[in-house]
């Protein structure tokens, strides 16, 4: 194996940590809001909102990487 190839390898396996730790993170805000909001457009958006964060920071860390 390569230094090149065990460099993408590390960088792979920060990243699906990454998207592990933060979905582990945000998944109990999405019940807290879907159990506790009442059926709404804005707790729909709520939702909606948080499923975008999770995407665009799993996007930025592909993009940019990770500190």
């Amino acid at each position: 194996m390569n230094i090149e190839e065990e460099a993408k390898r590390h960088t792979q396996a920060k990243q699906e940590e990454f998207y592990d730790k933060l979905v582990t993170l945000l998944l109990p805000a999405q019940r807290h809001i879907a159990s506790s909001l009442y059926e709404s457009r804005m707790k729909d958006r709520s939702l909606e909102r948080l499923e975008d964060s999770i995407l665009m920071a799993r996007r930025a860390a592909e993009q940019t990487g990770l500190k």
